[in-house]
This record gives C-alpha cells, structure tokens and sequence, in this order.
C-alpha cells in the first residue's frame, strides 16, 4: 500500500506536467532547457529541462525528460530527484505515461541499490483509471526478502476513493513447498481493516491435508471470528463432505463447526 506522503507525490506529478509544457510554448519557468532534434521512439521531440537545484518552485525535482509523440502529444515523462528527497523516499527516478488524451495512466518508480537492498523492494508500478485515479499498484521484491516473506510479487487494488479494498500475494516455489499455500488474497473494508483473506493452496498440500482454500473472515478489530475450509472431490467422496465452516468466539476458541455436502448442511459439532 502507499503512504499519505506517496499518494501526495501523484499531485505534484500535475505540477510536474504543466512545468514541462508550459517550457515548451516558451515560458521559462526552469533553469536550463535542451530539445533533441532527433525523433524519439514514438516520432516526436524531445525535451530535457534541468531545474534549479536551490529553487522551491521545481519542488524536489532535478530534471525531467519529456517525449511527445509526432502529434506533439506527451507520451512519457521521465522525472528525476534531488539527493535529500532519493534519500528519504527510496527512488531516484519516475516515468509517468499519457494516453492520447494527456491523461496520466501509469507510472514506474526505480529505486536505488541501498533502498533495494535494505527495503527489499525492487520495482514498483502504479495504474490509475480515465479519471487519473489510482487503481492498482504492482510491487516485486528481491530474492532475499522473497526468502524472508515468503512473496515475491504484491498487487493492491483500490476503489474510486482510493483506498486499499484488495491485496493479493504471490508466493514463491520454495515457500509454496514448504508451506502449502501458493497465493494470499487479502481483502479490507472501507476503514481499510481486513475483513476476509483467502488463502489457496497446492495439488500437493491439498492431496495431503483434503483442503484446497481456506477463507477466514474477521471482525472490526480484525480478530478471525469464521473459518471456511474447501475440500478436494477425493476427500469429500471419502469423508461425506465438501465444505466445513468453523465458528470461534471472542477469545479465538473454537465454538462450533458445520460440515456441508453439495451445499447441504450434513452435520454440526
């Protein structure tokens, strides 16, 4: 997920923009501007601007690469930050993406080797919708926090506030073998508080313990308070049921437990 400081920077992506057209037509509002001749990969030109490092005005910026179509429509921009900022926010660079109506659609953070290293996070993706609303965040993470978490991949999705309504877990082959569990999805009510996690599991895990997902329910302290175990066809035709949902009170004490076949109510302990 990302921090209130991150989402801010999505804002300042807009003040970012208006600078490089804005130096385009002609009004000098950074320091240092260069226009390659040359076409780029999407047949247009090419601006490089260079912001004042002592300036407020250009934020945290120090330079931006801008590449328009040959409509002169902006494609992508590449923003580039000043050492303090790398610093605190871990990334040194960010390239944002337009559609053909200039709306922004996505942008990539990279980070520095020291972040990467000490945070584990190696690449990180936003999406944002029609509105430049953001949608969808994509996170990878090295081998040694993979080792260490069990994830190497995290995809959050947020509603039209947003905020965070789903998160989903990719787990590694070596976590997968050892544990069972190939794939998390967590999902979270609107005061982004977990409220359901589905966890799916191997062929494997599923052969040796009959179970193939469990989904658990929480309350608004995110304390489990429901269990639901869905069980492979082999297990059910062996035990008489496909489904079992375990019930647990407020001290995490197991209640009672029902047992379903075909969504039929077979019995209940």
């Amino acid at each position: 997920m990302q921090s209130q400081g991150e989402r801010m920077m999505f804002c300042k992506f807009f003040v970012f923009v208006f600078l490089v057209f804005a130096s385009s037509v002609g009004i000098v509002l950074a320091e240092q501007q260069k226009v390659v001749p040359e076409k780029n990969e999407y047949g247009g030109k090419t601006i490089e601007t260079t912001y004042g490092v002592n300036e407020e005005q250009y934020g945290n910026l120090q330079k931006s690469i801008s590449f328009l179509d040959s409509d002169q429509k902006m494609i992508k921009v590449e923003y580039y930050y000043k050492d303090k900022y790398v610093k605190n926010q871990g990334y040194y660079k960010a390239t944002t993406f337009f559609d053909s109506s200039r709306k922004m659609t996505r942008i990539e953070y990279f980070f520095t080797d020291l972040y990467i290293n000490e945070k584990g996070l190696q690449k990180k993706t936003a999406y944002f919708d029609s509105d430049e609303k953001l949608t969808r965040e994509e996170r990878f993470y090295t081998e040694k926090f993979s080792g260490e978490q069990g994830y190497d991949k995290k995809i959050a999705y947020f509603n039209s506030n947003e905020k965070v309504m789903r998160i989903e877990y990719f787990y590694t082959d070596t976590y997968s073998m050892n544990h069972g569990s190939f794939k998390v999805i967590s999902y979270f009510d609107s005061d982004e508080k977990l409220a359901r996690e589905e966890r799916f599991y191997t062929d494997k895990f599923a052969g040796e313990q009959g179970y193939e997902r469990k989904i658990t329910s929480f309350d608004s302290d995110e304390k489990p308070v429901r269990i639901e175990y869905s069980y492979t066809k082999r297990f059910a035709h062996e035990n008489g049921f496909d489904r079992a949902i375990a019930y647990l009170g407020n001290d995490g004490q197991l209640t009672k437990v029902e047992y379903y076949l075909n969504d039929n109510l077979t019995q209940v302990k």
